[in-house]
């Protein structure tokens, strides 16, 4: 790959990644990975200044308003901050700052892992607070929901006009676990850290959620007071504090390097410790006059650097080695760890992948290993601390049989990995069914992992077309109590009956057909329109299509060839499941709108922003977070925004909400 592909794949990439963390909630990789990513990108766009794009995520901040809150107009941007990884990086901030200002001093602050809010107080009364949202633009009103702050003041006891403050909301750990342990416990989404609980809370709807979840702030910044001044960030934060706000602890003011490199290594000390998380180090200019003097470029301001720390180490025991079977036969081993607190959470596993990786660390039970985190998410263990050996450790080699069925181990396509070869293991079928309703495949809500494993264990499922026979066995369900009383059993079972009407692709990629996810099966239902067309076409027809490989191909192939599962697609048809794509014209390129680049700006009549999405996507576009040069057409409802301005500055076409059925159509 040159280096004009790799910016134009990573432009695109981190469209995608910013769509996940600042809407979704949902990160797609660890911080540090992105924050490399976005430095490349960097880099590229300098060496090919003639590429640079206004809408480029190297200049934006990231996020957009969500269609299902009221939108608010940001009169301030809420900026992102640079982010530098060695001491190096910040000598050369702070040595240019001095060149500017010989008498500079500096704070060092921690950096709240959270989710950044805006608070107006008008006349002494809080009377808005609103999400960052895109940082320029848009942010979402969540005032109601910022009431139930337990300790964010409703009211201030000076007569200020107007006060406007920037803070992060955050979970604290301990609540953050509480709410996992429910969710887990009820088969709801468990929140892969506490902030992505923090931002999916504050968005909620039910404002009394965020009370019963404990949510907190801190606030960081003064944007605008009328009636006061300071000279510094420190004496208004202080002020702050006076009037009852939570501001950020322990921060340092600092004149020299080496009390800026001080003050960053204490909190890294104390950061393990913490009740909440923080994802780094903080250093501003404290001098206002001076941050005004200096302003800021599109994303960041020019006063202030945000330091990342290494991604933290701890070493834990390893206590034994279970060996899991995937819903494709997979066999992974998993690790089992005295409990550690790392980045925030308290970690017990961690997968060991296959045998090539235990061999090559020679991680043995009875170890002490080096634990670390991608990106406060994904535990890793990167080796052994090989003086702590018991001396009488053995080394652990991998099952020759399935540890559920009994069947003999295989290898398959030369890779290290074994499969257990028997369709009809109870540990596959379990995996199997819970892929088939999970998220990215049928979204049946409420059948999560722990209500799918008690419905197979109690006999009432042994196949994907058994989820749609539940509805025969409502009232035994109820007295039973397996999965909850009467309206939680009737929710379910309205979900199961909800997900027949799903577009083709989501069915498709829950059979968990090797090589076939969600886009792959978006592309096949796009060029074949139908289930019966899929499972009956020929090597040939199949390779034409889009991400369709000879090994996925084959796949496809071996899948449907079996009677079994050809008897499962007929289940299926009589149960009423949807077996067309949703588009009803048949296009041998993918779709009327195959490869065309569609943004959303503005709320869409009464569907949702997802609703559209989906229509979009299942026509063939591209639905992006932002406008560039590259996208086809702008869809506008009302409240459309910048976006629509910067559509018309660039000469996009721009289709009206009401005319939303004719681009499906083709027809514009």
């Amino acid at each position: 790959m040159d280096e004009l592909q790799e910016l134009r794949h990573l432009r695109k990439y981190l469209e995608e990644l910013n769509h996940a963390y600042y809407d979704l909630d949902a990160p797609i990789v660890s911080d540090m990975e992105y924050d490399l990513l976005l430095r490349r990108l960097e880099e590229l766009e300098a060496a090919h200044p003639e590429l640079a794009e206004e809408a480029s995520p190297a200049r934006e901040v990231g996020g957009t308003a969500s269609s299902n809150l009221k939108r608010v107009e940001l009169w301030k941007p809420l900026l992102s901050l640079q982010d530098v990884f060695s001491y190096e990086e910040i000598w050369t901030f702070t040595s240019e700052l001095r060149y500017q200002y010989p008498a500079a001093r500096f704070t060092v602050e921690e950096k709240i892992d959270g989710l950044s809010m805006g608070f107006l107080y008008e006349n002494g009364c809080l009377t808005l607070a609103h999400t960052r949202g895109d940082g320029h633009h848009f942010g979402e009103n969540v005032t109601d929901n910022a009431r139930n702050l337990w300790d964010l003041p409703e009211s201030i006891p000076e007569d200020i006009k107007r006060l406007y403050v920037r803070g992060e909301v955050y979970m604290p750990y301990e609540a953050f676990y509480k709410l996992n342990a429910e969710q887990e416990k009820q088969g709801g989404r468990v929140f892969a850290n506490p902030r992505n609980s923090a931002a999916g809370t504050i968005r909620q709807l039910d404002s009394n959620l965020v009370k019963a979840r404990g949510l907190s702030y801190f606030i960081f910044d003064i944007m605008e007071v009328e009636g006061r001044s300071f000279a510094t960030d420190s004496e208004g934060l202080t002020w702050l504090q006076s009037l009852g706000f939570q501001v950020l602890p322990g921060i340092k003011i600092c004149q020299t390097d080496s009390e800026i490199q001080a003050a960053i290594e204490a909190i890294n000390k104390v950061r393990s410790d913490l009740p909440y998380g923080i994802d780094g180090a903080v250093v501003k200019l404290d001098d206002l006059s001076y941050r005004e003097a200096l302003g800021a470029t599109t994303k960041v301001p020019r006063w202030a650097v945000a330091y990342k720390y290494p991604p933290e180490i701890k070493e834990t025991l390893l206590e034994s080695i279970e060996v899991q079977v995937g819903r494709t036969g997979k066999i992974t081993p998993l690790a089992h760890l005295s409990p550690v607190l790392l980045s925030g959470s308290t970690v017990s596993r961690a997968s060991l992948h296959n045998g090539a990786i235990i061999s090559s660390l020679d991680v043995r039970p009875g170890d002490t290993v080096i634990l670390s985190k991608s990106g406060d998410i994904i535990p890793h263990i990167l080796g052994v601390n090989l003086d702590k050996r018991p001396s009488d450790s053995k080394v652990w080699e991998m099952p020759e049989h399935c540890p559920v069925c009994g069947s003999l181990l295989e290898n398959r396509d030369d890779s290290v990995d074994l499969y257990c070869p028997s369709s009809s293991c109870p540990a596959q079928i379990s995996a199997r069914l819970i892929y088939f309703a999970s998220k990215p495949c049928m979204d049946i809500m409420g059948l999560g992992e722990q209500t799918v494993e008690s419905l197979f264990q109690a006999g009432y499922i042994h196949s994907l077309a058994d989820i749609y026979r539940l509805k025969d066995s409502r009232e035994t369900l109820i007295s039973s109590g397996l999965v909850g009383r009467e309206k939680r059993v009737d929710n379910l079972l309205q979900a199961i009956e909800n997900s027949k009407e799903n577009d083709l692709w989501r069915l498709l990629a829950g059979l968990g057909i090797r090589h076939i996810g969600p886009a792959t099966a978006r592309n096949l239902t796009r060029h074949f329109q139908s289930l019966d067309k899929i499972s009956t076409a020929s090597l040939e027809e199949l390779l034409q299509v889009p991400d369709i490989g000879e090994e996925s191909a084959s796949s496809l192939l071996n899948y449907f060839s079996e009677e079994t599962n050809r008897e499962l697609l007929e289940d299926f048809r009589g149960l009423g499941l949807n077996l067309e794509a949703r588009t009803t014209d048949e296009v041998s390129n993918g779709g009327l709108l195959a490869h065309k680049s569609i943004v959303i700006t503005g709320s869409i009549g009464e569907l949702s922003r997802s609703e559209v999405t989906k229509q979009l996507e299942a026509a063939g576009a591209q639905v992006k977070s932002s406008v560039s040069k590259k996208t086809d057409y702008l869809l506008a409802g009302e409240d459309p925004g910048s976006k629509l301005r910067k559509a018309e500055e660039l000469g996009i076409k721009v289709v009206e909400a009401k005319d939303l059925a004719k681009l499906l159509r083709g027809e514009l």
